[in-house]
Order: structure tokens, then sequence, then C-alpha cells
């Protein structure tokens, strides 16, 4: 009998600058590098998902004013 494989490994080269940002981010969230690169693609895929029905993402301050919108290159 073979075992269903569930996961698979991903080599990942980063720039300095970009591995800096994400080792600090875990660092701020008590977390690992991988939950923090796990976390980026999962909000990744809603911003493409959310871009293609084209909806658009906002960072939103407690007063309702419109701060930021999410986009990415090319979508």
């Amino acid at each position: 009998m073979t075992e269903v494989e569930t996961t698979r490994r991903l080599g990942l080269s980063l720039g300095v600058a970009v591995f800096n940002e994400f080792s600090q981010l875990a660092r701020e969230r008590k977390s690992t590098l991988a939950q923090v690169v796990r976390l980026a693609l999962g909000l990744g895929r809603v911003v493409i998902a959310e871009s293609k029905k084209g909806n658009r993402l906002l960072v939103v301050s407690p007063e309702g004013t419109a701060l930021k919108q999410l986009m990415l290159p090319g979508i």
C-alpha cells in the first residue's frame, strides 16, 4: 500500500531584503518563516481571486476610511 503525499517541499530563493522582511514578520508574530510565507501566499490567492471577479480589496480604518487598495501587478 502506498502512502498518499499530503505536502510538497519547495526550495525558494529570496533577495536579502525580502528574506529579512519575512524574518522580521515571523519574529513579530512569534511564528515561523514558513508560516509567514504561507500566510502571504494565502493573501495573494484572495487578492487574485477577487481581482478576477472585478472586486477590490481595501484596508479600511476603524472609522471606515479607505487607506489602501491591495493590488497585484498584471491583474
